[in-house]
């Protein structure tokens, strides 16, 4: 037999299967699969818990480790991802993993001998806390599973993902050209029409797509006038530059400079709580963005953050706006997710038990936009089936990224990373 297929689209994912006759029981056939739903807030307790089950600390060191990994295939090139998207739509997956399989996959997303039911738990606590901002920020997250039409899958992977992640199934007649435009449809109504296209077709063997989408609006709590936006150059990663809309604003700032490291960083807030921020890490003109990267761990992250200080300084930011699309097959491999990719040997018994799994593809779609008022961002992830010296200045700073940098949106409460960017040309 051969494996149908799972995929995974960050906003999307796939999933594959063996072909068989699966049909003694299949999921409802509704015409839409709206996936966000108001989430009341979480409350300290459950905030708490989610801290206590690790889920955030180790979704931030996937997130960055992932980011690496993307940036080292094409150094020289922007990126823009929300590992965030790409953790939910594989937490959803996970549950339907046995074995080795899943072994593989709870190391990849630093989840090893996590308690499972716990972590589920803490995804929809993450979510309540992510879809409740204060004024100024908006994050819709929704999850979706399309299931070939007359498959019979595991009921408990199909409630779990429900519960826990509010991803209603519905079946599809994936050979109907139809059901291309309905996934479609459902990424552009889930990123206010940032992302309207995630899939050209489906493949026959195709068994389940899994699908998360992640949407962010943040107005800055201090805006960029206009009017101080300016042309002014800006050298790319190859050496080659370009002139630019160039944003400016003087004020005070939470900045950190770190000679030894060779970087000065600074956070700029959104809305009225300041709970996010873009933090900006600006790597000294000798440095490379990608060798940052390799600095900027998990527990480097958590260090430089708590050393941001209040400073007065002058912040100048290019205005930008980018599209983004890539495949995440090859880079879990190579951060040991293999098992999960093979047909002959992944094992998805939870999800589907009549027929062999496994995951056909890996991809996330993103778009971001920032300028003078705020920063809009969205990703759909799909899947198928030493002391270092730092330099506080006694003046103020000026930080002009005119040169290729780093960037975060950073939920400071939930300890999240929503995206990840890296900015290396503006041709």
């Amino acid at each position: 037999m051969r494996p149908l297929l799972i995929s995974l689209l960050a906003g999307s994912l796939l999933l594959a299967a063996c072909t068989g006759s699966a049909n003694s029981g299949t999921p409802s056939s509704p015409s839409s699969n709206t996936s966000i739903k108001t989430l009341q807030a979480p409350t300290s307790a459950e905030l708490q818990a989610v801290q206590d089950s690790g889920l955030a600390q180790a979704q931030t060191r996937f997130g960055l480790d992932l980011f690496r990994q993307v940036v080292a295939e094409k150094p020289n090139q922007n990126h823009f991802i929300s590992p965030l998207s790409v953790a939910i739509a594989l937490g959803m997956v996970y549950n339907g993993a046995t074995g080795t399989t899943r072994q593989e996959m709870a190391k990849t997303l630093q989840i090893e001998g996590m308690d499972l039911a716990k972590l589920n738990q803490a995804q929809l606590t993450l979510r309540k806390r992510l879809m409740n901002q204060g004024s100024g920020v908006r994050i819709d997250l929704a999850n979706a599973i399309w299931a070939r039409k007359g498959t019979e899958f595991n009921p408990n992977f199909l409630k779990t993902n429900q519960d826990f992640f509010n991803a209603r199934t519905t079946a599809l007649d994936f050979a109907d050209p139809l059901s291309v435009q309905t996934i479609n449809a459902w990424a552009s109504d889930n990123t206010q029409g940032k992302i309207p296209k995630v899939i050209d077709k489906i493949d026959a063997q195709t068994l389940m797509l899994l699908m998360n989408a992640i949407y962010f609006k943040g107005s800055w709590n201090t805006p960029f006038e206009k009017s101080q936006t300016q042309d002014r150059a800006f050298k790319d990663a190859t050496g080659k530059t370009s002139q630019t809309a160039m944003m400016r604003r003087y004020g005070k700032f939470r900045y950190l400079r770190d000679s030894g490291q060779q970087f000065q960083a600074v956070a700029l807030p959104y809305g009225q709580d300041k709970s996010v921020n873009m933090v900006v890490f600006l790597p000294d003109p000798e440095s490379k963005s990608s060798e940052f990267l390799n600095k900027l761990t998990a527990s480097q992250l958590e260090d430089w953050l708590s050393r941001f200080r209040s400073q007065d300084g002058e912040v100048v930011l290019p205005r930008f706006k980018l599209e983004y699309e890539v495949g995440l097959n090859q880079v879990l491999k190579n951060m040991g997710m293999e098992m999960a990719f093979d047909e002959s040997r992944a094992d998805f018994s939870d999800l589907i038990s009549s027929e062999k799994a496994f995951i056909s593809q890996v991809k996330q779609n993103s778009f971001v936009e920032v300028n003078e008022e705020g920063t809009e961002a969205a990703a759909v992830t799909t899947v198928t089936v030493g002391a270092t010296s730092v330099q506080l200045p006694q003046e103020p700073f000026s930080f002009v990224a005119d040169h290729p940098f780093v960037y975060l949106i950073y939920d400071q409460t939930a300890h999240s990373i929503l995206f990840s960017g890296v900015l290396n040309t503006l041709s």
